[in-house]
C-alpha cells in the first residue's frame, strides 16, 4: 500500500469551504427554529448546539451570524431571523468545546454576554478548564480544551456547559421554570398562540 499523500492547498481550501457552508446552513436553520420558539413561547434566551462547527470558534461565529441574519422573504427556504433572541451556541470537536454568546441590544438590560460566558466557564464540572477568550456586553467567546488526564472531553463538557448555561439563565429569571403543580405549559396570552 502506498501512503496517502498530504492534502494539497486547494483540497484544504475546498474542505474549509464545505465546513463553512455547513456551519452557515445549520446556523440559518437554527435561527429560524429559535425565532419560532421565541415567537410562540415568549422565550428570550436559549442555549443550543451547532454540530457542524466542530469546536471551531470561527465556524461557530459564521453559524451565529447566519442565525441572526434578517430573513429574506425572497429566499425559497427561510434562514436566520433570531437576531432579537439572546443565545449561547456550543460546538464540540475532537480537541475542544467552543462557546459563543450573543445578547441583542434590546436585551442588554437583562443580560450581559461576558457575565453569562464566565458563569458557564466557571461551572464545577469543568474543573477550572474553561478559558474566556474575549467578550463585552453583547458577545463573548470561550473554549474548553480537551484534557484526557483530567478526564475532560468536549462532548461531555458540552452537556455540562449547556446545563450550566440554562441554570444561570434560570437564576437570573431569564428562563421559564417548570411549575411542579402543572406540567402543561401555556404561552403568555399576548404571544399569539391559541389553544
Amino acid at each position: 500500500r502506498r501512503p496517502r499523500a498530504a492534502l494539497s492547498e486547494r483540497q484544504k481550501v475546498m474542505a474549509d469551504q464545505k465546513k463553512l457552508k455547513a456551519a452557515i446552513k445549520e446556523g440559518g436553520k437554527k435561527g429560524v427554529e429559535l425565532a419560532g420558539c421565541a415567537d410562540m413561547g415568549g422565550l428570550e434566551f436559549f442555549t443550543t448546539q451547532i454540530e457542524s462547527a466542530d469546536g471551531d470558534l470561527e465556524l461557530l461565529q459564521a453559524a451565529m451570524d447566519a442565525a441572526n441574519k434578517e430573513v429574506d422573504p425572497a429566499d425559497e427556504e427561510a434562514k436566520g431571523g433570531s437576531g432579537e433572541v439572546g443565545k449561547m451556541l456550543l460546538s464540540s470537536g475532537n480537541h475542544q468545546l467552543a462557546l459563543l454568546c450573543y445578547v441583542p441590544a434590546s436585551k442588554a438590560e437583562k443580560c450581559n454576554a461576558t457575565e453569562w460566558m464566565k458563569a458557564v466557564l466557571a461551572c464545577s464540572d469543568l474543573k477550572e478548564g474553561g478559558e474566556f477568550v474575549e467578550g463585552d456586553g453583547k458577545t463573548a467567546k470561550g473554549v474548553v480544551k480537551q484534557d484526557q488526564v483530567k478526564g475532560r472531553f468536549p462532548l461531555k463538557d458540552k452537556d455540562s456547559c449547556q446545563s450550566a448555561s440554562v441554570g444561570w439563565l434560570k437564576s437570573k429569571g431569564l428562563f421559564p421554570q417548570a411549575d411542579d403543580d402543572d406540567d402543561d405549559w401555556v404561552p403568555p396570552e399576548d404571544s399569539g398562540v391559541e389553544w
